[in-house]
């Protein structure tokens, strides 16, 4: 009986030095089971905060939140995702990036450039 408390004992030692050191820096895209959100404000039909492209993982859930100042229709192409925009309010679109590609982010009535959302495995 010894022996064999001895051996699980080192076992679970084992598995914990494997997976303590298998622990994200936070350097590194959100994990697939969480959602990575990503902000924007458009400013008289310009972007002025917020990144010119996206890049995630295949499978990936995101977030695209966008303020704008005026009312407008957030879309991803590609994906046929929108929401409605009122001037000053956040609006977001919450999707998995299951299709690879680069795609257009864009606002329908001012035709504002948002971002380009980059997926890949």
């Amino acid at each position: 009986m010894r022996r064999i408390g001895g051996i699980c004992g080192i076992t679970v030692a084992a598995l914990l030095a494997v997976t303590g050191c298998s622990g994200s820096t936070g350097s590194g895209p959100a994990p697939a089971t969480g959602t990575r959100t990503v902000k924007f404000s458009i400013t008289e039909g310009k972007r002025t905060a917020g990144p010119e492209e996206v890049a995630v993982r295949t499978g990936e859930n995101v977030a695209l939140e966008v303020t704008s100042d005026q009312p407008d229709e957030l879309h991803v192409h590609g994906y046929d995702k929108a929401a409605q925009l009122a001037p000053g309010i956040p609006g977001t679109v919450a999707f998995t990036a299951n299709i690879d590609g680069i795609f257009e982010v864009e606002l329908h009535k001012s035709g504002a450039a948002v971002t380009k959302l980059r997926v890949s495995g």
